[in-house]
């Protein structure tokens, strides 16, 4: 498939969906050179910015933490660091559902857990 590509666009805003497209596009032998460091630059921007954010908060709250960035899928990986911890409790965010749709679970929401 990458034949005479030049120039490949892979949208992404984050969901694992579009992670999904960006996967499938690196998958099939879309390597264009610029394509796939621009996405290699961008995602550790991203984790920098995320994980300076989350260090910040810890250092107000003057928190010991230890810090792992992983790659690939989240469940997977959040249930492997989980296990090789031994964590006795993982406490995630959820995702920023409105009042109304907070209110009323049975609209589409899933759970999933490690154990």
């Amino acid at each position: 498939m990458a034949g005479n590509l030049g120039c490949v666009v892979v949208s992404i805003d984050g969901n694992e969906g579009s992670m999904d497209a960006l996967r499938w596009a690196l998958d099939n032998d879309l390597e264009v050179p610029a394509f796939t460091a621009a996405i290699e630059a961008h995602q550790k921007r991203i984790t920098d910015a995320i994980l300076n954010h989350a260090l910040q908060i810890c250092a107000e709250k003057k928190a010991n933490v230890k810090t792992q960035v992983v790659i690939r899928d989240p469940k997977e990986k959040i249930c492997e660091v989980i296990e090789n911890v031994h964590a006795d409790l993982l406490v995630m965010g959820s995702r920023a559902f409105g009042p109304i749709k907070r209110y009323f679970p049975h609209c589409n929401f899933s759970i999933s857990h490690c154990c």
